[in-house]
């Protein structure tokens, strides 16, 4: 294998990144001046890590995270006044948690207690204490039904506030806080170049899981349900931003109880509603693999999550081109969204997961171990792309190669 391998002999044009209907709707899947704002914070012991760990001592790192559901609870707030049961809100519960401890993860969380904690900002004119019941519930179930063997998932409680003149409905968010062994850290900049990608895919039914999952997630419900649900939600005024321009707002053709175009187990809501699945044990049992363990051969995992399939390019090295040649199929939920919108299929990857959310930067060795592990959770998994070293002295590149075309990032 040469370590050293130019860039494949294929031809990419750089895709210009320019107004899309998420920055119409306020919101930035790359989030520059977020990023921009936040540079000069310390990056940690592990500067290229997925998420920051700070020293503790000789032997241990702290891992604090913060994350929540997004505006995916806007939608259960939608569905639920149209009907849907209370109950809706314990897959947003679950996001709110998923989008934390699986970032942890992704750093080699887990082997120590993780502990939760639930921030609820509400507008008490429209969301009931029943609906905040239900989300303390779904947090302290989620917890319970996680932990396991070697997994500890503790409900530490946290705070509502009711704060009508800032929130229009509610906003949910959790907070985590671990601590990883040093020898359990799993650093991103270990990732070189010749590694294989491995893409585990968001959609299915786990073995941890109740029922299918559409693989949506917790990331673009902003542009998910404005492009799929009609205009005659525009009426419900509270559930947008009265800045976005009317020909953004709920501009789709769906009803919430539609039957998703491709798979009728979802309707359209309950596919964008939902829960976002964790990747926890699965992490876990690929960290504690005697084959991967004792070779190091796991460089890097990454949580597609912000960015969608070009999150990785945040990390590695700068050299890198990370060149994606065999994605999942579509799934019908993104399908669905991008037929019922005109977006871009450049933007949909870049929005969404499209099909996978965690993805495991491995040596070529254990592209097989990742698979049979995979295989025990009833998660499909597969190799999707590969590292190669970037002919064109820039920063990091994610090339996509997807029967919707070659995107270049």
């Amino acid at each position: 294998m040469d370590l050293n391998r130019e860039t494949p002999p294929l031809t990419y044009t750089r895709c210009l990144m320019t107004t899309t209907r998420y920055a119409d709707r306020g919101v930035s899947s790359s989030k520059e001046d977020v990023h921009k704002a936040t540079e000069s914070l310390d990056k940690g012991a592990f500067p290229g890590a997925f998420c920051p760990l700070f020293k503790l001592d000789e032997h241990y790192f702290a891992v604090p995270h913060l994350d929540g559901a997004g505006t995916k609870a806007s939608l259960a707030y939608l569905a639920h006044k149209y009907g849907f049961p209370v109950t809706v809100w314990k897959g947003i519960a679950q996001d709110s948690i998923v989008m934390n401890i699986d970032d942890v993860a992704c750093v080699g969380a887990g082997h120590e207690p993780i502990f939760v904690t639930q921030l609820i900002n509400r507008n008490k004119f429209l969301i009931s204490g029943e609906v905040v019941a239900t989300l303390v519930e779904g947090c302290k179930e989620f917890c319970a039904n996680m932990s396991g063997p070697g997994t500890t998932l503790t409900y530490a409680g946290g705070e509502t506030a009711d704060v009508p003149d800032l929130v229009r409905t509610i906003t949910v968010d959790n907070s985590v806080f671990t601590k990883v062994a040093k020898h359990h850290v799993i650093d991103a900049s270990r990732i070189q170049i010749g590694d294989k990608i491995v893409g585990f895919s968001s959609t299915g039914q786990a073995s941890w899981e109740d029922k299918p999952n559409s693989g949506t997630g917790s990331n673009g419900l902003t542009n998910g349900r404005h492009d799929a649900l009609g205009h005659r939600y525009a009426a419900d005024t509270e559930t947008y931003a009265p800045e976005i321009h009317a020909n953004r707002v709920y501009c789709g053709k769906y009803h919430l109880g539609d039957p998703l175009p491709g798979d009728d187990r979802f309707s359209v809501a309950s596919a964008l509603l939902s829960p976002t699945r964790t990747h926890l044990p699965l992490i876990k049992a690929l960290a504690m693999n005697p084959h991967m363990a004792a070779s190091g051969h796991l460089h890097a995992l990454i949580h597609c999550s912000g960015g969608g399939q070009t999150k990785i390019g945040k990390f590695g090295p700068d050299n890198a081109l990370y060149v994606k040649y065999n994605l999942f199929p579509t799934p019908p939920v993104f399908a669905m969204l991008q037929g019922a919108s005109g977006s871009s299929w450049q933007e949909m990857f870049s929005t969404f997961n499209m099909g996978h959310r965690l993805e495991a930067v491995v040596d070529a060795r254990a592209v097989g171990t990742c698979i049979k592990v995979a295989e025990r959770f009833n998660i499909e998994a597969k190799e999707i792309g590969e590292v190669y070293k970037s002919s064109q002295h820039e920063k990091r590149r994610v090339c996509i190669e997807t029967v919707h075309g070659t995107f270049d990032y």
